[in-house]
């Protein structure tokens, strides 16, 4: 199934890419779209599905759009 995967930030620098569009295994979840493409977990990001902050063990849909943002703070 296809999905799309956004990186910002820093996240995107590290990555090489800021939007790819993705063939994964029905049952996938994000925790194994980031594995598979190599961004570290540990690192502070916020993680949305389809506009709405999900877990890394969210499950995805045919479709889905998948946003990866590092945190920021500041005044």
């Amino acid at each position: 199934m296809k999905i799309t995967l956004k990186l910002t930030g820093g996240i995107a620098h590290n990555a090489g890419f800021s939007r790819r569009e993705l063939d994964v295994e029905p049952g996938a979840t994000v925790a194994d779209v980031l594995d598979a493409m190599a961004i570290d977990r540990t690192w502070p990001m916020i993680i949305a599905r389809n506009g709405w902050a999900v877990e890394p063990d969210e499950p995805l849909q045919a479709g889905d759009s998948i946003l990866l943002a590092p945190v920021f703070s500041g005044g």
